[in-house]
């Protein structure tokens, strides 16, 4: 900044001193102009470079989302044949593929209703306290009521061993086609001490088929089914170990596989309330149960039991209702967070009826309470105007495989797609999931935009424009024109390698291209054309993968890329480790000589993972390999990712069980209630997986399950996880070189993360340096306007200083003439005496 011009007044010199003080200063600021235009450059090179920097930054969070959406295969629709009675909505983990079911039953919330009305919501209908629950209808407890000592509050009701029927099973499996006449229809049975003969009528069965005819002819005594392994199975509908059953003899024992035994027991169930458990030793098979369970905390609560008793909890709340009128009735129910509303519904004038209805669908949502806790006053009974109950389809169509949901949302038949289910129809729906390129097309327009919109700002930058001669601020830049050149590699490197292109252009059906002046093309017509075409293959241009290369032929196929975060660098890595991942495995030691190998006594085997237990009460007289069906229905039943298999060892079957996961987060533990006669529990009662460990490209890496990963590490290869596979090693083993390569999406989105790197980053190492030599011209600016000034006070003083030494010498000449009489005269306009004296006079002093 140069300083003002200087002015003078009352000068005796006559000359223009502020013009000469000026045309002095204008010489003398020159460095400091052209040291504040370099900082105004400067000024705009920062801008320019931060801009870039942005601009690097939405790059990465485009490619980020366009990898993320294909990570997840999102890019597929759903088209229904019938989207009235179901259609489909996408979420992860999808692929291509359809699905033909019938909607056999939608899933419903219970909804019960008084028989009675009261003339006033606030008339009296109850005393006392309520219990109220939800969820016990899956356990096989149809209703609940509380005794008067029952404390006020939550209670937990959970059956912790599951009852089961007395069961006798074959010991060869059926054909696949058994003929029943005359000569072979007759099965003698005692079940629960009373001699029972049971004749089958006659045709040609499946094993299904027999199964039910067996349990139809039996008249409800005993129900049989047919195993995984085609073997039938008779078990008692009456539970509990006072049921029991026991085959006699018969002409259709040859034909069933059945032969004449010894007498088999029920199990019992156990149901535990607040800690207390209670036995229960005899469930009728067609009629409702009642039984007492005594609460932990005190008091007890009655019960009905239907059809068994399953292992899992439910939660019940003892409420009051206050002064017990319909209202206050209607508002403890809300009021109890049970699962449960009621409402005071009016029906007519004066007339209120009392509802109660489950808040979710499905038959483990049910209302659980006592249907005649208001049997005492005018609303009478609670009678059920909708049962719970869950959906159902049959997939293949009316008469295929039946799979139920709580809610007429369905999930599971078709890889990440939800069903949503409107309406009963036999008449089957097809549900098709097909590739939506149009949906990736989106994405991938931004990433192109975003990455055209870096290569202009650079070119335009570091440029110079012929037609104005002017040259961009960054003029010559060598970093920003190398970021260009990454940009326009990666892109270019992957679609030159695409094999994708049906006409021989490289990228051509992903609709890629790159053009001679430097920038990105992109057809999205053609991209949508080809990736509903092959999604996979065009996929593969944009998201992370890589190449295996083995150490040696045992090892082929053993990594590969799972994922990339956007700092690691694309390249070849070593892979080595030093132990491999295991799922939980619990080897049964206990051996048989066969499948239909029976056990000897009851033995109730249980299986915790985490909060989960599966329980299964195996009968005395029951193979194998009915147990391991057992087990793994209860594993089913418990949504536990743990099998049982049974392990053919030449000849000798044994069981295991064994986590469908790897790693150390796959764990459980078995008990068994007698003597083990699996040998389950020879080995000890706990069981865990193990994880990968090992090294990546050298550095130590976190193993989780078969994932093996590189975090937190300085090394190229930071952020890279690896899927391992290799089994059976336990020292340090070099697996071979996986080659990273990043796709397109994952590749700019590293490009992006590397150049804006807060500390190693080339633009924020080209703004500091920038920002660097800015601070250093400010500071020669500051200098320089000091210098400048003064300098300006030095030359204002000095002519100051002149003029005022001339205004001295005037007055001192004015006052030598007077003092000699005015004999000389001295210009009035300065301090030279004239040429030509006008009068001359003499003094003479002393």
């Amino acid at each position: 900044m140069s300083l003002g011009p200087v002015s003078f007044g009352g000068l005796e010199s006559g000359l223009n001193t502020s013009a000469i003080i000026n045309a002095e200063m204008a010489n003398y600021e020159q460095p400091l102009t052209t040291l504040q235009a370099q900082q105004s450059s400067l000024s705009t090179q920062i801008s320019d470079v931060q801009s870039i920097s942005s601009q690097f930054l939405a790059l990465q969070q485009s490619a980020d989302a366009l990898a993320t959406q294909l990570s997840y295969d999102q890019a597929f629709s759903v088209g229904s044949s019938d989207a009235a009675v179901a259609s489909g909505t996408v979420s992860s983990g999808t692929s291509a593929g359809s699905l033909t079911f019938s909607v056999d039953q939608l899933a419903t919330g219970s909804t019960q209703i008084s028989a009675g009305t009261v003339s006033a919501p606030n008339d009296v209908v109850a005393s006392g306290n309520l219990l109220v629950g939800s969820g016990g209808t899956p356990l096989g407890i149809s209703s609940i009521s509380a005794s008067s000592g029952l404390a006020v509050g939550s209670h937990t009701i959970k059956v912790t061993q599951a009852s089961a029927g007395a069961s006798a099973s074959g010991g060869t499996p059926l054909a696949a086609s058994t003929t029943i006449t005359s000569a072979n229809n007759t099965l003698d049975i005692t079940v629960n001490g009373t001699a029972q003969a049971v004749t089958i009528a006659s045709g040609t069965y499946t094993p299904t088929q027999l199964a039910q005819a067996i349990t139809q002819a039996a008249g409800g005594s005993v129900s049989a089914s047919a195993g995984t392994l085609g073997t039938l199975s008779l078990a008692t509908t009456q539970q509990g170990s006072s049921a029991s059953l026991q085959i006699t003899g018969g002409s259709a024992l040859s034909a069933l596989g059945l032969s004449a035994g010894s007498t088999t027991y029920g199990t019992d169930g156990v149901i535990n309330v607040d800690g207390t458990s209670t036995t229960v030793s005899n469930i009728a098979g067609s009629s409702a149960t009642q039984v007492t369970l005594t609460s932990g905390t005190g008091g007890t609560i009655t019960a009905d039991l239907v059809g068994g008793l399953s292992v899992g909890s439910m939660t019940a709340q003892n409420v009051s209702v206050g002064d017990g009128s319909l209202s206050s009735v209607v508002s403890a129910i809300n009021g109890a967070n049970a699962g449960v509303s009621a409402t005071a519904l009016q029906v007519g004038t004066n007339q209120y009826a009392l509802e109660v209805s489950s808040n979710a669908t499905g038959t483990a949502a049910a209302t659980t309470m006592d249907t005649q806790a208001f049997a005492g006053s005018a609303l009478g009974a609670l009678q059920t105007t909708t049962a719970a109950q869950n959906a159902v389809v049959s997939v293949g169509g009316a008469g295929g495989y039946p799979v139920t949901s709580a809610s007429n949302s369905v999930t599971g038949l078709l890889p990440g797609v939800a069903i949503q289910l409107s309406q009963v129809s036999s008449t089957p729906v097809t549900l098709t999931v097909s590739p939506d390129g149009s949906q990736v097309a989106k994405e991938v327009s931004s990433l192109v935009s975003a990455a055209n919109q870096i290569l202009s700002t650079i070119a335009t930058d570091t440029g110079y424009n012929a037609t104005t001669n002017v040259a961009g601020p960054l003029n010559g830049n060598v970093q920003l024109t190398e970021l260009s050149q990454k940009v326009l590699s990666l892109v270019g490197g992957v679609i030159g390698n695409s094999a994708t292109g049906s006409d021989g252009t490289a990228g051509e059906s992903a609709g890629l291209a790159i053009t001679s002046s430097g920038t990105i093309t992109f057809n999205q017509s053609a991209f949508v054309a080809a990736y509903n075409a092959n999604p996979a293959a065009v996929q593969s241009l944009f998201t992370e993968g890589g190449s295996f290369s083995p150490s040696s032929s045992a090892y082929a196929g053993s990594v590969s890329v799972v994922s990339a975060t956007d700092s690691a660098v694309p390249g070849p890595y070593s892979v080595a480790i030093s132990q491999s991942a295991s799922e939980a495995v619990d080897n049964g030691t206990a051996t048989f000589a066969a499948p239909s190998s029976a056990l000897s006594t009851a033995e109730t085997y249980g299986v915790t993972s985490g909060s989960s237990t599966a329980t299964y009460a195996a009968a005395a007289g029951e193979s194998i390999a009915n147990v391991v069906s057992g087990l793994n229905a209860a594993f089913a039943a418990s949504g536990m990712s743990i099998s049982a298999s049974l392990v053919d060892t030449a000849g000798v079957y044994s069981v295991k069980l064994n986590s469908s996961t790897y790693g150390s987060a796959a764990q459980f533990a078995v008990s068994a209630s007698g003597t083990d006669q699996l040998g389950l529990t020879s080995s000890g009662s706990n069981f865990t997986g193990t994880d990968v460990a090992g090294t990546i490209d050298g550095q130590a890496a976190t193993g989780v399950g078969q994932i093996l990963s590189l975090s937190g590490s300085s090394d190229p290869a930071n952020g890279l996880s690896l899927q391992v596979t290799a089994t059976g090693i336990s020292s340090l083993t070099t697996l071979g070189t996986v080659d990273y390569a990043p796709g397109i999406a994952q590749g700019l989105a590293n490009v992006a993360a590397q150049v804006t790197a807060p500390t190693t980053g080339q633009l924020p190492d080209l703004l500091a340096g920038l920002q660097s030599t800015s601070t250093n011209v400010a500071s020669q600016i500051v200098l320089q306007q000091k210098l400048i000034a003064a300098q300006q006070s030095m030359l204002t003083q000095e002519f100051t200083n002149m003029e005022q030494t001339l205004a001295q010498l005037s007055s001192e000449s004015k006052f030598l003439s007077q003092s000699s009489g005015g004999s000389s005269s001295t210009s009035s306009s300065g301090v030279f005496p004239s040429a030509t004296p006008t009068s001359t006079s003499t003094t003479t002093l002393g």
